[in-house]
């Protein structure tokens, strides 16, 4: 199996990477983990941080390796930048960000999640707000608003002006369907949505294909299958992607939490549990390496 894993991580493309320097800390910092790429001859990496954007470690760690693997900046828009602050995702483009997350750890669903509901007790310590009133929602109201909000719509319009990806982060499935339907109409063709298998967004295989239809593409974590997190089975994850299609698929690994292995391991961990509980190769590398080379444009 080993060898069929090697061969499915030549061209692999991990668009969902935490990595140092951080808060909270990494298992790895950002050269360490595109050294680690480079090695198994993935093509691509994305660096997300909750806090801050990457681009300018992102463009270092570039300058360092050369061709070896494509290291990519992103922006998340949590408090720490403002929010839906526009201004902050024009600079983070100007400086080569190449993916807008939506809010992950101010999200007013994932305070939900977490300080409501208890579905997702391993983020108690990263979510700091306690109401999800006090969060960050894409629409006029939570949780049942019908309409994007304005700042929203002026970040769409620069994702769509600058040809970058947008990454729906932690949005409830609800959020998703009305934000791209907004991006769309403003133009934007890049679109992911995340770890809908995760709790903290946990979406139905209905909500998924729906999602799937309107042109994004579904991007499933591995980071829930681990023992200190959701501990979701990977077949799970499967059954998922079979449902939606594969070419509407994308595999990232969460990875770089200091309990976890280091990123380009946990992503080969990933594609063998995959293989493991039935998935065929030929599906696996459609959503490791060929569909996100195509959302990149690199194809």
């Amino acid at each position: 199996m080993w060898e069929q894993v090697n061969d499915l991580m030549v061209g692999a493309c991990d668009l969902h990477i935490h990595a140092g320097p951080d808060i909270p800390p990494r298992r790895q910092d950002i050269l360490e983990v595109a050294r680690d790429a480079a090695e198994v001859g993935m093509k691509a990496l994305a660096i997300k941080d909750h806090n801050t954007i990457t681009a300018d470690r992102a463009s270092l760690v570039r300058s360092v390796l050369g061709d070896g693997v494509l290291v990519l900046g992103s922006i998340v828009l949590n408090h720490s930048v403002g929010g839906f602050n526009a201004e902050a995702v024009e600079k983070a483009l100007d400086m080569g960000s190449r993916i807008v997350f939506m809010p992950s750890m101010d999200a007013a669903l994932t305070i939900e999640k977490v300080r409501v509901t208890g579905e997702t007790p391993w983020l108690l310590p990263f979510v700091k707000r306690k109401n999800p009133q006090d969060g960050l929602t894409v629409l006029n109201e939570w949780p049942n608003g019908d309409r994007v909000i304005p700042e929203v719509l002026e970040i769409l319009r620069l994702i769509a002006e600058r040809d970058a990806i947008l990454d729906t982060c932690h949005l409830s499935a609800r959020e998703c369907m009305y934000l791209i339907d907004a991006a769309k109409e403003a133009g934007v063709k890049r679109i992911i949505v995340t770890h809908p298998n995760c709790s903290v967004n946990l979406m139905t295989i209905d909500e998924q294909k729906e999602l799937a239809a309107k042109g994004a593409f579904l991007s499933y974590a591995f980071l829930t299958c681990m023992p200190l997190f959701d501990r979701q089975h990977p077949a799970e994850i499967a059954e998922m992607m079979t449902a939606v299609g594969e070419e509407r698929c994308l595999l990232f690994s969460d990875f770089g939490q200091v309990v976890n292995p280091p990123p380009v391991e946990g992503y080969k961990m990933f594609l063998a549990s995959l293989l493991a509980v039935g998935l065929k190769p030929e599906a696996i590398r459609k959503a490791a390496s060929e569909n996100p080379a195509r959302l990149l444009g690199l194809t």
